[in-house]
């Protein structure tokens, strides 16, 4: 992977290990940098996200954080001459000496060009052997101390909260061994097992796991124990709707009932009814009293029907009047 930095650009060589992804991968830098991230043989050694890489990290996030810290930081290109320099021995070894008595007085190659917020090298005195001087490697700026893993972690992922684990610490033990007791631990993943499984932060987080996972267990038996009440007060529940919905349907047929009764029984609609109730008895009376005009009933008869109706309308027209003189009482005109 290519990437423009400080003017030039630069290279990302990801190896992917065998094991991969168990194994973390190798980001290697070139050309040669200094940069508190990069190690002396340009391994990428400082990501937090890299130094903590499992079967279960992302792999382009890994390395966008390192063309992020890179960006933010532009690493030191090392000029050619210091990296054949470092490659070998000495200059002096390498580089051809002027013949003596020559009078040619060789000089050092210019500093390096030091990392942004580190101190400038001090160069060391020139050798002087008689008329000549022997060229002196200069030194590499002092690199940067890497910053403590919650540092980086917090300038470099932000939202992370973890904090990279000191292996040394965790296991003392391992300053102990050779290389290649090292080499045959790490080709042994039953002791490695082994040896992570005696962690104390990881004993106290197994532990904790067994509590909540108790803590789960007895949670879910006592919400079955709960069980039959929730169904015996469902059932309730649902006999009340039942009941509520039979209610409320009869409170509304009263209500409609309620609502033809109190138009019936109104007092304008009274009173309209004993109008037409006195004027249907008024007309019966005046029919009644020309049919014995014309002598089609006899004054027996004349007399019993036409006083019925005559009274059946006074009788009416006096309830109306007394309506409307009540209802004037109270206020109300019809």
């Amino acid at each position: 992977m290519v990437f423009h930095s400080s003017g030039t650009n630069l290279t990302i060589q990801i190896t992917l290990p065998p094991q991969f992804p168990g194994e973390r991968p190798t980001l290697t830098i070139q050309p040669a940098v200094n940069h508190p991230w990069v190690d002396a043989n340009m391994k990428v050694i400082g990501c937090p996200s890299l130094n903590n890489f499992s079967m279960h990290s992302d792999l382009g996030q890994t390395v966008h954080s390192v063309l992020e810290e890179f960006q933010k930081s532009p690493p030191a290109i090392v000029p050619q001459h210091y990296i054949l320099g470092f490659n070998r021995p000495t200059i002096s070894q390498t580089a051809a000496s002027p013949p003596q008595g020559s009078g040619i007085i060789s000089t050092p190659a210019p500093p390096l060009p030091p990392y942004p917020n580190s101190q400038p090298p001090v160069m060391p005195p020139p050798n002087f052997q008689g008329n000549q001087v022997s060229p002196v490697p200069p030194p590499l700026p002092p690199r940067r101390p890497p910053m403590p893993a919650n540092e980086s972690v917090a300038n470099s992922t932000p939202a992370a909260t973890f904090a990279v684990p000191n292996i040394l610490s965790e296991f003392p033990m391992l300053n102990d061994l050779k290389i290649f007791e090292l080499q045959e631990l790490a080709d042994d993943e039953d002791r490695i097992h082994e040896m992570v499984q005696k962690v104390p932060n990881l004993v106290d987080f197994m532990q904790q796991r067994e509590d909540l996972s108790s803590t789960c267990v007895q949670l879910a038996q006592s919400n079955l124990l709960l069980k039959p009440k929730i169904e015996s007060l469902k059932s309730e529940v649902v006999e009340k709707n039942s009941e509520l919905d039979r209610i409320k349907t009869d409170f509304e047929q009263h209500c409609q009932k309620h609502m033809t009764l109190s138009e019936q029984y109104h007092p304008s609609h009274i009173q309209t009814n004993l109008k037409v109730a006195v004027m249907e008895a008024d007309e019966e009376s005046e029919n009644i009293a020309e049919k014995f005009l014309e002598k089609d009933i006899d004054v027996d008869e004349f007399v019993k029907t036409f006083m019925e109706k005559r009274t059946l309308c006074y009788l009416r027209r006096a309830k109306e009047e007394k309506l409307n003189q009540i209802a004037l009482s109270q206020g109300h005109r019809f």
